[in-house]
């Protein structure tokens, strides 16, 4: 597979607070990567550093073979790397399809996106809202949605960037079961059908199992753990040595 996504060596602190040491963590071109470690270990800080919400003090960010560490946020979106998060805080003031609508201007690596399948209503913004469940709900308000709607939105919005990466910031967290398994289901087809990459951060071994190829775990700013998703351990996350890489065989 080809790299498309790297953190390389990257390293973050906020004062004497050293929050990432280290870190190198790579997404192949149509891979989903599972991201996963206890709260502080550094996860969403990664993200950051990977959008471009903030620069790391030592290290780089290479995508597509080009370093990006000192681009811009809203470059990167257009370079194709785009992201959700973990409280969705949608414009109050704006329904659902003026949501997307926002979103699609910047125009994404290549222009709007598109299905493989063109929509018979031709409208990029539907082709988004009926990809993502959320063409009934066009003419609300967003800040109306629930919290699956929420979920779906904040995915609405990244795809509609036309990514060649999304990075998922606790995108299933606090939804229902059956709004769990209709995202999962929704994240799976977007990155097998449509080739979209996926770093997705998660607390759950199910979920990183069954969407992800490749599973990181982080713990004190380390790598504590990378290997298959498939050799996650039953019901828990590999937290580990914080001090070095475990992969599965280690002892």
């Amino acid at each position: 597979m080809t790299e498309l996504l790297r953190a390389e060596a990257v390293e973050k602190s906020f004062g004497a607070v050293r929050v990432l040491r280290g870190i190198t963590v790579a997404v192949d071109e149509g891979e989903a990567v599972g991201l996963c470690g206890p709260n502080g270990a550094g996860k969403t800080i990664l993200v950051d550093i990977l959008s471009g919400a903030i620069r790391p003090e030592r290290g780089k960010v290479v995508f597509r073979g080009k370093e990006i560490t000192r681009l811009p946020m809203e470059a990167r979106v257009r370079a194709g790397i785009a992201r959700t998060f973990q409280i969705p805080e949608p414009y109050p003031s704006l329904t659902v399809a003026e949501s997307v609508r926002v979103a699609l201007r910047p125009g994404g690596a290549e222009g709007p996106w598109t299905p493989r399948r063109p929509d018979p209503g031709g409208e990029p913004i539907d082709a988004v809202l009926r990809r993502t469940g959320l063409f009934a709900q066009r003419a609300l308000l967003a800040s109306r949605l629930s919290q699956g709607c929420l979920q779906r939105l904040e995915l609405a919005r990244a795809i509609a960037c036309r990514p060649h990466v999304v990075l998922l910031d606790e995108v299933f967290s606090g939804l229902s079961a059956p709004d769990e398994a209709e995202l999962a289901s929704l994240v799976g087809s977007l990155q097998r059908n449509d080739g979209i990459a996926f770093l997705l951060i998660s607390h759950s071994p199910s979920l990183l199992s069954g969407l992800c190829r490749r599973v990181v775990a982080l713990a004190d700013g380390r790598i504590a753990w990378e290997g298959p998703a498939a050799e996650l351990p039953d019901g828990r996350m590999p937290f580990g040595d914080a001090h070095g890489v475990r992969r599965p065989g280690d002892p």
